[in-house]
């Protein structure tokens, strides 16, 4: 089943398991590959210290790292550093803070399932969601958090974040704290779970334009 939706999801509906082939942002696709590839080595969530972001790319400014701590034996997801584009849609900054009342109750109660999801599967989670703007332009979030483990359970994830609208402009500012987020994707990737690197012309190949 595809894990693409044209109307939204409610807070109740399933996470869908599906391939890469969901995401849809280059720069979101070449992050799981990197993981994907860590993935294929260990057979499983690898460790984070194994991971490497390409801060020159861009990849940092809407990348988010948080420390998984377990509190009554549940997760608990505290922000490390929040990139500037995540700080941005938010209207603050998080480092030090724990998820939940970084958000508030009332968006925790939507998005910090996300996390717990990935927490629990321990592999990658990939969400639109669906919201609008201050002149209310339709805007899609799209989250992918990436877990790593220590072995025996995850304690860290990576969450990148990319947003775009149909309508081309739009404005970022608080646009989280604006109206609640509608999902209208909601995947685990949970297929095809190895790091294919694309083809390539090797070097003593010619190449003849006419």
């Amino acid at each position: 089943m595809s894990a693409k939706r044209d109307v939204p999801l409610d807070e109740s509906a399933p996470f869908l398991g599906t391939t890469i082939e969901v995401i849809r942002a280059i720069q979101q696709r070449d992050l799981l590959n990197k993981w994907l590839s860590l993935y294929t080595l260990h057979g499983r969530a690898p460790p984070f210290d194994d991971f490497k972001m390409e801060c020159c790319d861009g990849e940092c400014d809407s990348a988010v790292y948080y420390t998984v701590e377990i509190e009554n034996g549940h997760p608990s997801f505290i922000i490390d550093s929040v990139g500037t584009r995540l700080a941005k849609a938010y209207g603050a900054t998080g480092g030090g803070r724990e998820l939940g009342n970084y958000l508030g109750a009332k968006l925790a109660r939507v998005i910090l399932p996300l996390y717990e999801e990935c927490f629990r599967r321990k592999l990658p989670v990939y969400t639109v969601s669906r919201v609008q703007d201050r002149k209310g332009r339709e805007v899609d979030f799209e989250r992918l958090l990436l877990p790593f483990s220590n072995g025996e359970r995850i304690t860290r994830v990576v969450g990148s974040f990319e947003t775009i609208s149909l309508e081309g402009h739009f404005d970022l500012e608080k646009m989280m704290h604006e109206r609640m987020p509608i999902d209208v994707v909601r995947a685990v990737i949970d297929k095809n779970l190895y790091f294919k690197p694309p083809s390539r012309i090797a070097a003593q190949d010619k190449i003849e334009f006419e």
